[in-house]
């Protein structure tokens, strides 16, 4: 039996129906009437087109901007020029101009200074409308570019604020802009400004995709309504948009594209199991019975019996990044191909990649739970965009919908072979699940209770590595879960995948300490929404920092800072929070905390090396710039 340990201890061919621009012309036929812009097809062809034009992109900025380029017809002449030599079409012009000017800018939105914007459609299979970019749920490909922005640093917006976009650019507020929408929504919003006047970026959609007009948002018209899905599911379709080319220009996994580009189906596969069809689906499939199916039910009559059941599952279904499904998912198929290529013998049987997926549901399920609970001690008002489960339903409802999710999370476990579809079974796989997730959760309650009694304590003494043991409790042990229990789905023993404890204990430590220095970093408003921790008198290692370093008076006036004021008195919040930040500086928080990270972030590397199989290795990689991404530490300096 496997034995967890504590984890404070250590394309396609270049292939098309339609004829290409012979490369032996010096410039693009032009047909009688101007050509309708369109993207270039398929994905090959488009990524040739912009490599050349990054590569003309780097040239300008390393010289000097041509001014021919500085008008729109200068700037189609050099557009011509790299469609003739990329093979593509006199209709490609239109997308090549594009990415002419946001290679020219790549660099200057990858610059952490400053507040960047992101603005982005209506998806076509959204219902309703929102604040912000419309999505069709959690599995949508603009929710996965929002959640990545955000993470990194990004203002999110709907295209249908591009006019107010604009002008805070002009007005300073944003130092860069990035688009998407439509291709021909797109040449209209750039011919109302002179090409490269500003630091505006964009990225247009495919046909296919319905988005809202960036022109109409311009001119303050009301955008048109999303078609209806002609899909057989919820959801919109991954090739709507290039989103490794979005993901690479807001720096996601320390700038580098292809990565991302390779994870992101997958990303993607473990949003959408957390819809309604799918969680139906896979109750079904493990024989769960008629109770969780009727809390599945959004039409069906809510009775009682069903009331936390149903509170339970729709907060399963908000949304998140789901990150942890991810990870458990990477891990099998990384581990999975490792084996086949012999660069490790498997342990045991090993389940097959529907059980992978279950059980990546499960650990999410255990997660919700946590944020449930989490949210009642800590008296959070917003979770997902919405009010926390116990200030819509009351505390007791709350404690009990957190509990019925963590028996659902069990209780999917226990029902895991019944997944099995081969005649050879492993015997131990069920056990040795159980065993990582029950350790995961009790060092997850023992670091949630070390928080607890520190911020109920009369003198709130606590050293730097206090709170970074605390958050090796809360944080490291869920990603260690995700990534063991994906190993040994896969058929290996976790210890034959190299220091997974270590790597998850470092990944989770800089995790929590680059989120608590993003809450101290930009402007007043944002500073008022996040660094809520001081005034709820949560222990960050940013105070314990703070409260090493000061002298005297100056831990006394932090102690005053941090007591409870009305949510109502704004002002006085905002002084005091405004009053600690300079606090912190005096102290050097601030460096202090970067250099945590950095060092935090180097540990993890070093036992994601220790790992022998080369695919498992690379998600480990990956997963440490998705969650501790380099350019993420910059925009929090």
């Amino acid at each position: 039996m496997y034995q967890p340990v504590s984890h404070l201890v250590r394309s396609s061919d270049l292939s098309s129906d339609t004829p290409s621009v012979s490369s032996s012309r010096a410039t693009v036929a032009r047909p009688s009437a101007e050509p309708l812009a369109r993207v270039p097809q398929p994905k090959m062809l488009r990524d040739r087109l912009q490599a050349i034009a990054a590569d003309v992109a780097a040239a300008w900025r390393a010289d000097t901007l041509p001014k021919n380029v500085s008008t729109p017809a200068g700037l189609r002449a050099e557009a011509e020029k790299v469609v003739v030599r990329g093979g593509g079409r006199s209709e490609h012009v239109g997308w090549v101009m594009v990415a002419l000017v946001t290679a020219y800018w790549r660099d200057r939105l990858a610059e952490p200074d400053g507040r960047r914007l992101l603005l982005l459609p209506d998806c076509r299979h959204a219902e309703g409308r929102r604040e912000g970019p419309a999505t069709c749920g959690p599995q949508c490909v603009y929710a996965t570019l929002a959640s990545a922005a955000a993470d990194s640093g990004w203002q999110v917006t709907s295209t249908r604020d591009a006019a107010a976009a604009i002008a805070g650019v002009l007005g300073g507020l944003y130092q860069g802009v990035l688009g998407v929408a439509s291709l021909d929504e797109l040449e209209k919003a750039f011919a109302l400004l002179p090409p490269f006047a500003m630091p505006i970026a964009a990225v247009p959609v495919n046909e296919a995709a319905a988005g809202p007009s960036v022109a109409e948002a311009v001119a303050g018209a009301e955008p048109s309504k999303p078609a209806a899905s002609e899909h057989g599911r919820r959801g919109c379709p991954a090739e709507q948009v290039d989103a490794e080319w979005v993901l690479g220009l807001l720096g996601v996994a320390g700038g580098s594209v292809s990565p991302v580009a390779d994870h992101l189906p997958l990303l993607r596969e473990s949003a959408e199991m957390f819809t309604r069809e799918s969680l139906a689906e896979l109750v079904e499939d493990l024989g769960l019975g008629a109770a969780e199916s009727a809390c599945l039910g959004a039409d069906a009559p809510l009775a009682a019996v069903n009331a936390t059941g149903r509170l339970g599952i729709d907060f399963l279904t908000r949304g998140g990044k789901f990150l942890r499904p991810f990870m458990a998912l990477a891990a099998f198929d990384a581990v999975v191909a490792d084996g086949r290529a012999e660069q490790v013998v498997p342990a045991h049987a090993g389940g097959e990649r529907r059980q992978a997926r279950a059980a990546a549901v499960a650990i999410e399920v255990f997660h919700k739970s946590s944020l449930v609970h989490d949210d009642i001690e800590d008296d959070d008002a917003m979770r997902y965009g919405r009010p926390t489960m116990h200030r819509d339903y009351g505390v007791p409802t709350a404690i009990n919908a957190g509990d019925y999710l963590i028996g659902l999370g069990y209780r999917m476990i226990s029902a895991i072979e019944k997944l099995s579809s081969g005649p050879e079974r492993d015997t131990s796989l069920q056990r040795d699940l159980l065993a990582i997730l029950s350790q995961a959760h009790l060092e997850l309650a023992r670091g949630q209770g070390a928080e607890l009694w520190w911020r109920d304590a009369p003198e709130k003494k606590l050293s730097p590595e206090e709170a970074l043991e605390i958050y090796g409790l809360k944080t490291s042990p869920a990603f260690a879960a995700a990534v063991e229990m994906g190993v040994r789905l896969a058929g290996c023993d976790p210890r034959q995948a190299g220091a997974l404890g270590e790597y998850a204990l470092h990944v989770g430590i800089a995790f929590q300490v680059l989120n608590d220095l993003k809450d101290w970093h930009g402007d007043l408003e944002n500073l008022r929404e996040a660094a809520g921790d001081l005034l709820a008198g949560r222990p960050t290692v940013l105070w314990a920092v703070a409260m090493q370093r000061l002298d005297e008076p100056g831990r006394a006036r932090l102690l005053q800072l941090s007591q409870a004021v009305s949510p109502a008195a704004a002002k006085q919040q905002a002084s005091r929070l405004v009053e600690a930040r300079e606090l912190y500086a005096t102290a050097g928080v601030f460096s202090c905390a970067r250099e945590m990270i950095l060092d935090h972030r180097h540990k993890a590397s070093q036992a994601a090396a220790t790992c022998r199989m080369s695919r498992l290795r690379d998600v480990l990689d990956f997963l440490l710039d998705l969650a501790v991404p380099e350019q993420g530490l910059a925009d929090a300096g």
